[in-house]
């Protein structure tokens, strides 16, 4: 059945509502972004656009529960979003809910086959898991996908790094670092790698870099004293 006028213009105005608060969250403005949000949702209680970012909030701010249940119902309302099912995951991850999480990326990929970071995302809860050769295949899966996503390289890597092929995690390592040289976890993964080899002053070089990047890291701190 076709719209009247009316109706049109409630979904127009809901439709720029919407927009002002995403414009809001992607300059950083997430009280701003949460507000608008909410006055959408008076609106349309069913709005899965603003449901969806409303629970990414949610979990920037460490409130997975509500996140869960906020995505949750944004799924519920319209489930062939690939992104949707993604940033459940991160939040059930988050939870410790991982075989949960798992399910959420799988849905995310059932959805979108070639969206990378849920590949990525599958990796590190299935390595979480303990299934270090089905993540590393996540990971390969996402760099073959998007080679220039850094955090992939350096799941690769810690992987890698988990059953002892060091040579292969330091090269994930600096491949994330060429792509991004402002990664301090970059850094101190490939200082940890360098270490377990005896390459102490290569590794202590690489633990001073993650320590300028990231100088209230208490782990890069203690992985220099080690």
């Amino acid at each position: 059945m076709a719209m009247n006028k009316a109706e049109n213009g409630v979904s127009g105005n809901l439709q720029a509502l919407f927009q002002e608060g995403l414009q809001a969250h992607l300059s950083g403005r997430l009280a701003d972004a949460e507000a608008t949000y909410r006055r959408v949702l008076g609106l349309d209680a069913d709005y899965a656009d603003a449901n969806h970012l409303l629970g990414v909030i949610a979990r920037q701010g460490g409130n997975n529960e509500t996140a869960v249940e906020l995505i949750s119902k944004a799924i519920r309302k319209n489930p062939g979003k690939a992104g949707y099912h993604n940033n459940l995951g991160n939040a059930l991850k988050d939870l410790g809910r991982l075989d949960d999480a798992v399910e959420s990326y799988r849905a995310a990929l059932a959805v979108d086959p070639d969206f990378a970071s849920a590949h990525s995302n599958l990796g590190v809860a299935l390595k979480e898991l303990g299934r270090l050769e089905d993540a590393a295949a996540n990971f390969r899966k996402a760099i073959s996908l998007q080679p220039d996503l850094a955090s992939a390289h350096v799941n690769l890597g810690n992987v890698l790094k988990d059953q002892g092929h060091m040579d292969d995690a330091v090269a994930s390592y600096r491949k994330a670092i060429a792509l991004n040289p402002d990664g301090a976890k970059a850094h101190g993964n490939l200082g940890r790698a360098l270490q377990r080899m005896g390459r102490l002053q290569d590794a202590v070089d690489c633990h001073d870099r993650a320590i300028a990047l990231a100088p209230d890291d208490a782990e890069a701190h203690v992985d220099l004293g080690l």
